[in-house]
This record gives structure tokens, sequence and C-alpha cells, in this order.
């Protein structure tokens, strides 16, 4: 019997981060009950999803046939955790619609198969998709374009 490595560093990776965070909103958070929830009832409720992931990933570590790691696609790595770091730190600076180009872009970017004209489609689409659900659709205050970007 073997053990996958990376199975098992993932499910202690999540029954880890889990676990602390479960514990700081229990010590620090109000949690109240199902009927009458406080600010920690979800918060807590996702740390403990994360450590059922976590035991569930590490259950299934196990495996009679050791596979060979595939080795990590740096750039895929790399321009996806960018996306939505570059979208939250430029969202009141410039606007929603100029975030979004942003990682979009970025997100787009982490692909190597996809090309310049089906990575524009893919920005253009998500960009007006999210344009409609979350500016005309759910109306979150956020402006389009920041108008001090054009005085």
């Amino acid at each position: 019997m073997t053990w996958n490595r990376a199975d098992v560093a993932a499910g202690l990776i999540f029954l880890g981060i889990g676990s602390v965070l479960a514990a700081y909103a229990l010590a620090t958070l109000e949690i109240g009950s199902a009927a009458a929830m406080g600010p920690g009832f979800f918060p807590l409720a996702l740390c403990v999803i994360l450590v059922v992931l976590g035991a569930g990933i590490l259950f299934g570590a196990r495996n009679d046939e050791a596979e060979p790691a595939a080795p990590v696609n740096w750039r895929a790595v790399i321009f996806v955790m960018a996306a939505p770091i570059a979208f939250g730190m430029t969202l009141r600076s410039l606007g929603l619609v100029p975030s979004l180009v942003i990682a979009m872009t970025l997100a787009v970017t982490a692909s190597h198969t996809i090309g310049l004209l089906k990575g524009a489609a893919i920005v253009a689409g998500m960009t007006v998709f999210c344009v409609a659900v979350f500016y005309y659709g759910l109306r979150v205050p956020v402006e389009l374009v920041n108008s001090g970007l054009f005085s």
C-alpha cells in the first residue's frame, strides 16, 4: 500500500487551515444558532466543510498504484492567483469594467492553449456577463468606470 503524497499534503493543508480558522471563529465570533445566526455562523460552517473535505481527501490518499507526480504548471498558478488579487486592487480605483478586463486577461493568460482571438472573446464575454449580473442584476454599488480616470 502506498500513499499519494499530493493528496496527503492537500488533505493536511485543508485540515490545518479549517481547524485553525474554526478555532478562531469559535474564540472570537458569536456563532448563534441555526434559527438566529450570528456573524460567526457562516465562517464556522465553511471551516467545518473544509475540514470534512480535508479528511475525505486524506482518506482517499491511500492507493495501491503509485502514480508519478505531475509537474506543476507555475505559469497557471501565478496568473490564476494574480487575477483576483488584481481585481481587488483595481476595483475602486479603476471601476468594474477595467478591473474585470485586467482580471480576465490575467486568468486567460494562464492557459497555453487559448489563442489571442479566443482569449479576447472570453475576456469580452465574461466582462459583459459580470457587468450584467453584478451591476445591472444585483445592483452592486460600484462604478462601471471610475469617473476620475477621465478628469
